[in-house]
């Protein structure tokens, strides 16, 4: 890059730094609003439960078929006596995942809710509906919760600092490319050594930039 591009990039950056600066703020402040109000909140909890098998299947192969009893219409009947507003089984199926661990006795559960207090509600009443509906099944098992629910503090999505910086990023880059095309498209003449290198006329003389040199001299 030749002297006086370089000369005209901070030129240009010095005029434009105050937008970039206000666009990377707004955009960061941006991200932060749409996932405070304008995205929908997840709040999720976890338990996990360790399947003992009572007849000669290997626990494993057991957790698998407990796995999809849990998520059965008998399963989502129990969860909606205990529930004040009901729920379709569609819609329970989206709050709640089943899923055993691969070759273990370790099946996993989530329930995922708008709010923190229904998120771990659901799963209260769902942990105390599983020994039940498997004895219903005759499933010949035996449930031990190792990891008890935690009402959640923060919502798993979104996260408002993940979309600040998101945003601030995005408010970066547009700053950053608004600039070059604005130092990609200034014809200002910097120097002398500019007028010759764009139209190949020579210079007889220059006139002195007597501001810049009383600045320079402390005069």
């Amino acid at each position: 890059m030749k002297k006086n591009e370089v000369k005209k990039l901070g030129i240009t950056i010095k005029n434009n730094w105050r937008i970039a600066l206000v666009v990377t703020i707004m955009l960061a402040i941006s991200g932060y609003i749409l996932a405070s109000y304008g995205m929908t909140k997840h709040y999720i909890t976890y338990s996990d439960m360790y399947v003992e098998s009572t007849d000669n299947i290997p626990s494993a192969e057991k957790a698998q078929t407990i796995a999809l009893l849990f998520t059965s219409p008998k399963m989502y009947d129990a969860i909606n006596e205990n529930l004040v507003t009901k729920f379709s089984y569609a819609e329970l199926e989206k709050m709640i995942s089943v899923t055993p661990t691969n070759g273990t006795q370790i099946i996993k559960a989530t329930f995922d809710c708008e709010t923190s207090s229904d998120s771990y509600k659901l799963a209260e009443i769902y942990l105390g509906q599983v020994q039940l509906v498997l004895d219903e099944y005759e499933a010949n098992a035996k449930i031990q919760i190792i990891s008890t629910p935690v009402e959640p503090q923060r919502p798993a999505f979104p996260d408002e600092r993940v979309f600040a910086v998101i945003g601030a990023s995005i408010g970066l880059l547009i700053s950053v490319l608004g600039i070059i095309v604005i130092w990609k498209l200034d014809n200002t003449i910097t120097s002398a050594d500019n007028i010759t290198e764009q139209y190949g006329v020579p210079v007889i003389g220059e006139l002195m930039d007597f501001d810049n040199e009383i600045d320079y001299l402390g005069r």
